[in-house]
């Protein structure tokens, strides 16, 4: 600024000079002398003009007097411009000023002179003429002949020796004047001609006498016009205005020659301000580049989620060091975690002594009176300790800052480079304790996330403690619902035992289920009170969803009114089946219950990708692909303040409701980062949507290692099914309905099946006891089939023995990495590979 301003100043000082000099050097001084010149030259050619036409009027050439006149009036002109452009102090000015009015007196003497001489002369050859007639005397003719050629010639010649010739015989002729009289009047018929021929001659006489005596005078001035020409005083004034200008001249030279210094030391100046100015620019731009940088660094850590903060420094720390030109930059942390975080250029090495030396200035660092440090090692600046310690280091020039968490400090933020530090970065130093503040506002931030977390799971586990009694009695409820399900199933296949077994056998399935669903009731009484949840699983999302429409059809008057679509294509997603199955009972029993007799409940799912964020009634979502569970109906519908409570602990709009489904439901959609999203009105009904982030299922396709599987179910239909599925993955499937043709198959060929799929039902034939009879003829690979809500106990499992639990529906990849898993390791099955993949293009079904 400093620099600017003086350059300012000093520009404005030669500007003015450079005016000045301007001014005092310009080249009018030329142009006055060429007007001077230019004058005295017009002045001269009138003064040349004026004394041709006074010859030429001398010698009778010039009749009119008028170019004179005019060459006169020429002269005065250009000497009142020479004398307007001098002054009237001039001396030179003055003695050509006499001189032309010496010159412009002898011509009017001239003219008057001359005036008089041509018309003697013209009157002269008049009576001349006259004189000269035939009656006229010859002498007296004579006579005056030869005096008119003297008087001719006289204009020509006026010689004294001429002028006295003509003089004597002028006064011959008058002297004679008498006797030609008188001869003549003898000759002559009247004495009135002799009369006038007397008065003739007279005025002849009188008239050459006069121009006898005007002749010399007007000779006279005709002589002495050149001489008192004003040549001479022309040339002392041209003398005097080219001494004038030759010193002027000098003195406009040495303006020139020092406004060309000036103009110098102006394009200095300007080159100076030139370069100050580009500095600028430069520092203006790379500062405008870091601004830029920090905004960037402080949005990446606005847009991150707080639990995403640890892994954006790293990035965070990369864009301040590229855009401050750094080698090395890093990050230690000082809230006990002794995290470190290290970026370097491409190319380098990590910085001297990592981390331990750089752990070594955390002291120096926190000693510091200011919270941003700037250390340049080379000049000494900055404070001691930190200057010897990165000396010894080879760290040319250091910049830190330290990280507050509110008043504490949690770490320090440093770069380091080889080379000086650049000039805009010394203007620029505020920009880094914005990038330092934008780390500290992220780690407060992350503080306060996790605080909060911690406050809400106390606060869940203080509200699952507290609504323990009365969710047990509302758990209590629903057990006896399902305990009075199952004796009533007892009951019924109590009675038909005897004359249906089949029928009693049926029932006796559904009383088991009943009791699952019972002991799933009491899982979740021991789950609600647990501070961490249900251990984590995955479930099948559409077979959770079709069992669960299943059974709830099954218990309801009118099975048609829920309606289920759409399809997620085989997506898991995390969460123990029976929480999901949970959330889904829930949803639809509520659907129901707030809908009228007969109205229809629609179930859809859905699988949407989401490109961007997403902000839902009950939750925010980010990037990535979803399950979109959606129960509709049109019942009665909710107003907005019921719609604001709907998942509270214990509100319920039912007397007889526990306040408790949609709370749970809720809870376990937030463990899995899911979301809810309900819209609803009065007279309109409602929607709920479960959204559930889909579990990647990464991986490379398997290959099928090729062998025949037996498959055992319970329904013609589900068989050909996986009869289509093992046939799509590459293996020999050979289905059977009835487990006792299956058992027949097995003891009449042994060695033709290389894996076994039973499909569980629990009932009195379920697939437990064809696996266990089944163990007892061949030893091969069993896999127990169950669905996504069926769970065996694992000392069951290994007492068959079992090899593998395949939950329905099956995933094509997961069913090929297991088949893949217990076929692969079979020798048989490897021999018998070729003849597999044969027979896999056209697969045989034979369906017992």
């Amino acid at each position: 600024m400093r620099l600017t301003v003086q350059a300012t100043v000093l520009g404005a000082l030669l500007a003015a000079l450079l005016t000045w000099l301007m001014i005092n050097g310009k080249g009018e001084l030329d142009a006055d002398h060429l007007r001077t010149q230019r004058s005295v030259d017009a002045l001269a050619l009138a003064e040349s003009r004026l004394q041709h036409d006074v010859l030429r009027a001398r010698t009778g050439l010039l009749r009119n007097y008028d170019p004179i006149v005019a060459h006169v009036r020429e002269m005065e002109e250009a000497l009142a411009g020479l004398r307007a452009a001098s002054g009237q102090d001039d001396p030179a000015m003055r003695a050509l000023t006499e001189a032309i009015a010496r010159e412009a007196q002898m011509a009017e003497r001239f003219k008057t002179g001359n005036a008089l001489v041509q018309n003697s002369i013209a009157y002269f050859d008049s009576l001349s003429d006259r004189l000269s007639d035939t009656h006229v005397d010859v002498r007296l003719a004579q006579a005056v002949a030869a005096i008119q050629v003297r008087v001719s010639e006289l204009a020509r010649d006026a010689t004294r020796e001429r002028i006295d010739d003509i003089r004597v015989r002028l006064d011959a002729l008058a002297s004679a004047d008498l006797a030609f009289g008188n001869s003549a009047s003898g000759n002559l018929a009247s004495g009135a001609a002799a009369a006038d021929r007397a008065a003739d001659i007279a005025a002849i006489v009188l008239h050459g006498r006069q121009l006898l005596d005007l002749l010399p005078q007007v000779d006279a001035a005709t002589r002495s016009l050149p001489a008192s020409s004003s040549e001479a005083a022309r040339r002392a004034l041209l003398e005097a205005r080219r001494a004038l200008k030759d010193r002027r001249q000098a003195r406009a030279d040495g303006f020139r020659l020092a406004l060309y210094a000036a103009a110098l030391a102006l394009v200095a100046l300007v080159i100076r301000v030139g370069l100050l100015m580009r500095a600028g620019t430069v520092s203006l731009r790379r500062t405008i580049a870091f601004q830029l940088v920090v905004a960037q660094a402080a949005n990446r850590f606005l847009a991150s989620q707080p639990d995403e903060i640890s892994a954006c420094i790293g990035e965070v720390l990369a864009m301040i060091g590229e855009g401050l030109g750094v080698d090395h930059g890093y990050v230690l942390m000082l809230d006990g975690s002794d995290a470190v975080h290290l970026w370097g250029r491409a190319g380098r090495p990590p910085p001297r002594g990592w981390p331990r030396a750089q752990r070594d200035l955390i002291p120096d660092i926190l000693a510091a009176p200011d919270d941003h440090l700037f250390v340049e090692a080379a000049a000494g600046a900055g404070p001691p300790a930190l200057v010897r310690a990165l000396a010894t280091r080879g760290v040319v020039s250091w910049t830190g800052a330290r990280l507050r968490r509110g008043e504490r400090i949690v770490g320090v933020m440093c770069f380091e480079r080889g080379s000086p530090q650049p000039a805009w970065l010394r203007h620029s130093r505020g920009l880094l304790q914005i990038g330092a503040d934008s780390f500290g506002a992220a780690l407060e931030r992350q503080q306060v996330w996790a605080e909060r977390r911690e406050i809400e799971a106390t606060l869940r586990r203080a509200q699952r403690l507290e609504a323990i009694g009365i969710f047990a009695s509302g758990v209590a409820h629903n057990i006896n619902n399902v305990l009075n399900v199952m004796l009533g199933h007892a009951e019924i296949a109590a009675d038909a035992l005897p004359a249906d077994p089949r029928r009693a056998a049926r029932q006796i399935d559904l009383l088991v289920r009943a009791g699952g669903r019972a002991h799933e009731i009491a899982g979740q009484i021991l789950d609600y009170g647990r501070r961490g949840g249900a251990a984590r699983g995955t479930s099948v999302v559409e077979a959770v969803v079709a069992e669960t429409v299943a059974q709830i059809r099954t218990s309801t008057t009118d099975p048609a009114a829920i309606r289920l679509a759409g399809t997620v294509d085989g997506a898991v997603v995390e969460g123990e089946p029976a929480q999901l199955q949970q959330v889904v009972h829930n949803l639809i029993r509520n659907a129901l219950q707030a809908s009228d007799p007969g109205g229809a409940v629609d179930v859809r799912l859905e699988r949407i990708s989401l490109r961007e964020r997403r902000t839902l009634s009950h939750g925010e979502l980010g990037p990535g692909e979803y399950v979109c569970i959606r129960v509709a109906d049109q019942g009665r519908g909710m107003d907005t303040a019921t719609l604001a409570r709907i998942f509270e602990p214990f509100f319920t709009t039912r007397p007889a409701g526990t306040g408790l489904g949609l709370a749970t439901a809720f809870e376990f959609v937030q463990e899995q980062d899911g979301a809810f999203h309900v819209r609803s009105a009065l007279a309109a009904g409602s929607a709920f949507e479960v959204w559930l982030p889909v579990r990647p299922q990464a991986g490379p396709e398997v290959a099928a290692v090729g062998g025949t599987v037996m498959i055992v179910g319970n329904a013609r239909s589900t068989v050909q099914e996986d009869e289509e599925t093992l046939a799509a993955l590459g293996y020999e499937p050979v289905g059977y309905a009835d487990p006792d043709a299956a058992l027949a198959a097995l003891r009449a060929e042994p060695g033709r099946f290389d894996l076994l799929i039973v499909e569980n039902q629990p009932s009195g034939r379920s697939g437990l006891t064809f696996a266990r009879r089944a163990a007892r003829i061949v030893h091969r690979p069993i896999v127990l089939s169950l669905s996504a809500a069926d769970t065996v106990r694992p000392e069951v499992l290994s007492a068959i023995p079992i090899v593998d639990v395949a939950h329905r529906p099956w995933r094509s990849h997961a069913l090929a990495l297991m088949l893949r898993r217990h076929l692969g390791s079979d020798p048989r099955s490897s021999a018998r590979h070729g003849r597999t993949e044969n027979r896999a293009a056209t697969p045989s079904r034979s369906l017992h």
